[in-house]
């Protein structure tokens, strides 16, 4: 994506916590009620600056007060309250010198048909989504620092595997409890009744091959407890030159085994403009020589490859479902390292 001129471009790229400056045509514009919005909710003062790209799931402006910048963020997915308030848990639990996540100052709904929404610090640098190959390639031992970063975080303070909420909590006692739920059908959240999908596009028989390689890899994986970001993609780091100043979107994090997040970047690499087009390799090169190293990636790639299945059926991504297949049938069809 590009921006609409230069001036777009200086507005943000000091202070961008969002990926992109957004051009003029397509995006929602800043209207009276995202002002009065602002100005009832933190600060009398509060003026839009411009829109800028959000994520999958929502929209997002730049805006000042007190002569502060912060970032407005907004959306009316049924995840998003839950998926705002685990951004803040996040900044609150989880930042440190050596990881940088904006603080979130408030979360709430609008009187508009109950969107939710994130008041956020807007931070150095921009996305390295929207930075060149150069500039991604600087960023690149910071980033794998960050990613380390994250593995090493404590989280004692919290109990469970998996998906965790905005009380820090997640739901099973164990890793492998959570891994082998990938075949539960949903009573809440996004996948609610996903089983439904198999009616569609989603093919119950390659689901469950994929799905019982899962289970007899399972039994070679750790129980290790520390923090996954789940979704550690361009779009979703902030960098200043060679500096990461910031990783947002918490709304997917786990608890497990680190390794996970590895396993999710080594899956989607060779995606174009998802993350480095060696980066498996690099992956391999700093990670490889960890006990267990491939049949752990396989066993989480074949669970990640299932959630992939889910949320492209879900969503009627024909392509990325057809892409995601075939890499699962490779998966399962090669060997595994030491399992």
């Amino acid at each position: 994506m590009t921006a609409d001129s230069q001036q777009a471009r200086d507005d943000a790229a000091s202070v961008a916590e969002v990926a992109h400056d957004a051009p003029d045509e397509g995006v929602a514009v800043a209207t009276t009620s995202t002002r009065t919005l602002l100005r009832a909710s933190f600060a009398p003062d509060a003026e839009v600056a411009r829109p800028l790209y959000g994520g999958f799931f929502s929209r997002a402006f730049a805006f000042t007060a007190g002569g502060q910048l912060y970032v407005l963020r907004l959306s009316v997915a049924p995840q998003a309250a839950e998926s705002f308030a685990k951004d803040a848990y996040a900044g609150r639990h989880f930042a440190s010198s050596a990881l940088h996540i904006p603080e979130v100052f408030l979360v709430g709904t609008t009187d508009v048909a109950e969107e939710q929404f994130a008041i956020s610090a807007l931070v150095p640098g921009r996305t390295l989504e929207d930075a060149d190959p150069s500039a991604r390639r600087r960023a690149l031992p910071g980033l794998l620092d960050t990613l380390d970063a994250i593995g090493r975080v404590g989280v004692g303070e919290s109990r469970g595997f998996g998906m965790w909420g905005e009380t820090g909590d997640a739901p099973f006692a164990t890793w492998a409890a959570f891994l082998a739920a990938a075949d539960r059908d949903e009573t809440k959240g996004y996948y609610r009744g996903w089983h439904t999908l198999f009616a569609g596009m989603l093919e119950r028989d390659l689901y469950d091959a994929v799905y019982r390689r899962l289970r007899q890899l399972l039994i070679h994986v750790p129980e290790v407890r520390g923090l996954i970001h789940n979704d550690f993609w361009f779009q979703n780091i902030l960098a200043d030159d060679e500096q990461i100043t910031g990783v947002i979107d918490w709304g997917n994090a786990l608890y497990g085994d680190p390794l996970y997040d590895v396993a999710r970047l080594s899956w989607a690499a060779d995606w174009p403009g998802w993350w480095y087009e060696d980066g498996a390799t690099i992956l391999v090169a700093r990670y490889g020589a960890l006990p267990g190293f491939a049949t752990r990636l396989a066993c989480y790639q074949c669970h990640i490859g299932l959630d992939d299945l889910r949320f492209y059926a879900k969503n009627g991504q024909g392509e990325d479902y057809g892409r995601a297949r075939e890499r699962l049938l490779a998966l399962i069809a090669g060997p595994h390292g030491d399992a």
